[in-house]
């Protein structure tokens, strides 16, 4: 005798869709599934990589003249560049952070927020400097990060070392 293959009509199939009483289809969640994650896959393709936008620097303050009237500025002049300043420890983690904008010289000077750090990651002190003086209200934190105390340094009082 001759062995003939057989199929095994118990094996299942891939669901087709069927038909319900509207005259609709429904099909399988694994066949949905699968739709979705190609056309996710390939609707990325079409769409060409954007970077994320920087965040916004947070404006500067006032000056005391900011009332007076003053000339609108050219278009092309860029109204506030920032530059990012960091420092880190031996141990990689960071010790200053300041943001630099250029002061009336024209040279990069701290100004905006700046904040040091422990050795050890936790905030030691905060606040904003205007041309490389400490002004308005400092926060100084002891190295479990509690607040210790806070000054107002007013519009800049030179810092004492």
């Amino acid at each position: 005798m001759h062995a003939t293959p057989t199929t095994n009509s118990h094996a299942r199939r891939p669901e087709a869709p069927r038909p319900t009483a509207l005259g609709l289809r429904t099909f399988a969640p694994a066949a949905i599934a699968a739709s979705v994650a190609l056309c996710l896959a390939l609707g990325a393709c079409d769409k060409p990589s954007a970077s994320p936008a920087p965040a916004p620097a947070p404006a500067p303050a006032p000056s005391p003249d900011a009332g007076a009237a003053s000339p609108a500025a050219p278009k092309s002049e860029v109204k506030d560049e920032v530059k990012i300043s960091k420092e880190n420890w031996p141990n990689g983690k960071l010790k200053y952070f300041y943001e630099l904008r250029r002061s009336p010289d024209g040279k990069w000077a701290r100004n905006g927020v700046g904040r040091a750090y422990y050795d050890h990651g936790v905030l030691e002190r905060e606040g904003t400097y205007k041309n490389n003086v400490r002004v308005g209200e400092w926060k100084y934190y002891d190295q479990d990060g509690k607040l210790l105390r806070t000054e107002d340094r007013g519009a800049g009082q030179p810092e004492a070392g």
